[in-house]
């Protein structure tokens, strides 16, 4: 459980892989795919994207509909969170200045 936005944005973003997932969905916010594939497509490791989607699933930035190895991930429909994620990306591109 996170208290803050930015306790949120910390736990969100704490790895590359989460980071790398995030701008992921942000720009394809209607993908839905396997850790599997998912691991693919941003190129890293099958275990450490499998961790960091149950995160963003805990999170509730990522959907999560089943379990195991067909379980598949989308971008969260919540319009609150859409939108702290797509402030925290512009930020971070330059896009929006922070304050």
């Amino acid at each position: 459980m996170v208290d803050s936005i930015a306790e949120f944005l910390e736990e969100a973003t704490k790895s590359e892989i989460r980071r790398n997932l995030l701008f992921f969905f942000y720009e394809n916010q209607f993908a839905m795919d396997t850790a599997r594939n998912l691991a693919r497509w941003i190129n890293k490791e099958l275990p450490e994207v499998e961790k960091d989607l149950e995160g963003l699933a805990r999170l509730k930035i990522l959907e999560k509909i089943g379990e195991g190895a067909s379980a598949i991930f989308s971008y969260t429909q919540n319009l609150e969170t859409a939108s702290l994620i797509e402030r925290f990306i512009k930020i971070r591109r330059g896009e929006i200045r922070y304050g």
